[in-house]
């Protein structure tokens, strides 16, 4: 797509609540490399970007897609924050995409943004997920960004014994040498009633940690009594179900 705005002198605007916009896929095809209204840029740019997609005929199935793109820029940046230089170079770091549906209990993902002026590499993900039915599920991921992230991410939940799940997650910095995110727990399927308990720990400063614990009682369509986890088990465990609801899925 190609984006052409004229530049405007707009120094007397004062800054509220704007900021520039990193650069993703979600970024590439805006129009405002600003969010916020107090500044619009000016552009002359192009962006390329190529998608292909490996979709399996009998179960329609997406078993990879990948995509790469990147911005090229025609003219100068003349529009800026205050405090921020504008851009020397007239093209934007590569990014590539890639994930799929190895198999029907497997899926993988990775990204990579490339310097292509400098040959290196400025952030790269990989992962992939196993998630043989509801209630199992093994996540396995990897971040890393130059000189700010280098991290290794781990979480799961697995049923121990028939009635019986554990779930854990374990978020680790090598580039900090420290634990971002610990968390273990247990939860039991009483049927028409579950129990639940949860130990978390997060890092909140560079040599401090918080820990907290949750512990639940949910009696199925009347309530749940103590501290819910259960907002923090879907987001630090991807996939995670509770029990009492596996036991309503056909």
């Amino acid at each position: 797509s190609y984006v052409w705005a004229p530049y405007r002198d707009q120094d007397a605007i004062p800054i509220f609540d704007t900021a520039q916009l990193d650069f993703s896929y979600a970024q590439m095809f805006t129009e405002n490399q600003f969010i916020g209204g107090d500044r619009v840029n000016d552009a002359n740019q192009l962006t390329l970007a190529f998608t292909t997609r490996f979709i399996e005929a009998d179960s329609g199935l997406e078993r990879l897609q990948v995509t790469l793109g990147q911005r090229y820029y025609f003219s100068s940046q003349l529009v800026t924050l205050p405090g921020v230089a504008p851009r020397t170079r007239n093209a934007t770091d590569l990014l590539v995409d890639a994930s799929g549906q190895i198999t029907n209990d497997w899926r993988f993902y990775t990204s990579w943004q490339f310097d292509t002026e400098n040959s290196n590499t400025i952030s790269r993900n990989i992962g992939a997920s196993y998630r043989p039915a509801p209630g199992r599920t093994l996540n396995f991921g990897y971040r890393y960004t130059d000189q700010s992230t280098d991290q290794i991410d781990i979480s799961a939940q697995w049923p121990l014994s028939q009635r019986w799940y554990g779930v854990f997650r374990y978020n680790y910095s090598f580039l900090d040498e420290k634990l971002i995110e610990g968390l273990a727990g247990l939860e039991y399927n009483g049927g028409c009633w579950a129990i639940r308990g949860v130990v978390q720990r997060l890092a909140t400063k560079e040599d401090q940690s918080t820990d907290a614990l949750f512990f639940q009682l949910e009696l199925n369509g009347m309530g749940r009594i103590g501290i819910n986890p259960l907002d923090v088990l879907k987001q630090s465990v991807p996939g995670y179900r509770p029990s009492n609801e596996l036991e309503q899925m056909p």
